[in-house]
């Protein structure tokens, strides 16, 4: 009886969030071009202007990264995304071609359910909800339960700066009291016309088969090379600077690093020189056992964005305070070797490659290991071997000598789309290829007008 009274009470909250966003959506789309980029404005502002203290209450919430990093995230979500975004005709005729007679006009999807991961918590609520407004869709939220302090205050935030800038009441809501009946109720709910998931491969499963479009991604295993003509000194840099971001969270991190073996040597002085300390045969058992479920074959989530010096501490040896990443030196990736898998922390597995060829197929294992259709990333200066690269990785973000974190996201060191949903297509059992974007959120009627010349 207990157990159908919350399910009851369940329903019923969400009934009412829904209701609430079918009247914004009313609201939102009677609104001009100039008008949804001036709510759009206000939030980013809002949001960048609170960017410190939103990281902040993430670290202390969650007890995972770090608040510089937090802090560039969500200067990422509300600068970043908007600069690349604030432009964008979303509202009405977008184009009108008057040679080919084709026109393009833009119109929202509906109502959304964006879930959101304990991993990246502040920075993807400014992120999905952004392109929502902009592309005048209400958005409902299922915050994760570790993050929903932190996520209720951004949501609150970026909330009440766009109502002042001529927002409907209700263009963002989120659920009050988290569950996964209530995440699932939400995006099961006939009125939510589609789905933003971010989260662990169950929820994006959940996702995926409500039966509605659904935006999701899928898991991230990269497998870095460098490659024996690569600037080795950059390439290094590189990798820490990505693999130690906001402590290994992003997916789109260096799980497996292959290393061509006339190089080797050198790579490996240079990671030591930089922060990286490489875990000897004595702990590598223990570091193994505190990492990964080795019943799941899965990394152990109490580890994920925790401090390389924690999880050393919590396998039971000592590293230097500044250690940035921990490395382990593996025969191969796959079978036995649970430390290949994904890890979402700053643990890095560093194999050999004896040439390219042994490089490429080391790094489709570990695609093909719970990375299919992520990212994968490469260090070199031959071009062919780039082309080789772009032609045979099944990655849908193929990013050559950047640091993969930063470049997978459109962070700093490329043009990728700026974005937090980074798409896997059907390698990853995703209904995107590409870094979610704007138009993603649109339904865009084409009307076409008869040709004065019939072909």
């Amino acid at each position: 009886m207990l157990k159908e009274m919350e399910e009851t009470t369940v329903s019923r909250s969400i009934d009412r969030l829904v209701l609430n966003a079918s009247l914004a959506a009313n609201r939102l789309e009677v609104m001009d071009q100039s008008q949804v980029d001036q709510a759009v404005a206000a939030m980013a502002r809002a949001a960048h202007a609170a960017r410190g203290m939103l990281a902040a209450m993430a670290v202390e919430e969650t007890g995972r990264g770090n608040y510089r990093d937090k802090v560039a995230k969500n200067d990422f979500a509300a600068k970043n995304v908007y600069n690349y975004i604030k432009d964008d005709k979303t509202v009405g005729i977008i184009n009108d071609d008057p040679v080919s007679g084709v026109m393009k006009v833009a119109e929202p999807v509906g109502i959304i359910a964006g879930v959101t991961p304990v991993t990246n918590p502040t920075s993807t609520v400014i992120f999905n909800a952004m392109l929502a407004l902009k592309t005048r869709n209400p958005i409902i939220f299922g915050f994760h339960p570790f993050a929903q302090k932190s996520c209720v205050e951004t949501g609150r935030i970026i909330r009440d700066a766009a109502i002042a800038a001529g927002a409907p009441k209700d263009w963002i809501q989120w659920i009050k009291t988290p569950s996964l009946e209530a995440a699932n109720t939400l995006m099961n709910h006939p009125g939510v016309a589609t789905i933003i998931a971010t989260g662990g491969a169950g929820m994006v499963k959940t996702a995926y088969s409500t039966g509605k479009p659904a935006l999701g991604v899928g898991p991230g295993n990269v497998p870095c090379f460098i490659e024996q003509t690569a600037d080795i000194q950059q390439a290094v840099s590189d990798v820490v600077t990505s693999k130690s971001f906001d402590n290994g969270m992003i997916c789109a991190s260096e799980s497996n690093l292959i290393v061509a073996d006339q190089i080797y040597d050198q790579v490996k002085r240079e990671l030591s020189h930089n922060g990286v300390y490489f875990v000897g045969t004595e702990n590598f058992k223990a570091l193994e056992a505190t990492v990964m479920n080795l019943d799941k074959q899965a990394v152990d989530p109490k580890v994920a964005g925790q401090t390389p010096w924690q999880i050393a501490q919590w396998a039971g040896f000592d590293v230097p305070s500044d250690t940035k990443v921990l490395a382990v030196e593996l025969p191969s990736i796959g079978g036995d070797q649970v430390l290949s898998r994904e890890k979402l922390s700053p643990v890095l597995a560093v194999v050999h490659a004896k040439d390219t060829e042994a490089g490429f197929n080391l790094m489709k294992r570990s695609l093909a290991l719970g990375g299919l259709g992520h990212t994968a990333a490469l260090h070199t200066t031959d071009e062919a071997v780039m082309n080789k690269f772009a032609l045979e990785m099944t990655a849908c973000r193929a990013l050559i000598n950047v640091p993969s974190s930063q470049g997978a996201i459109g962070y700093k060191y490329d043009n990728v789309a700026p974005s937090l949903t980074l798409g896997c297509g059907t390698w990853g059992h995703n209904s995107i290829s590409h870094n979610l974007e704007d138009w993603d959120l649109l339904n865009i009627k084409t009307v076409a007008k008869r040709l004065t010349k019939i072909r």
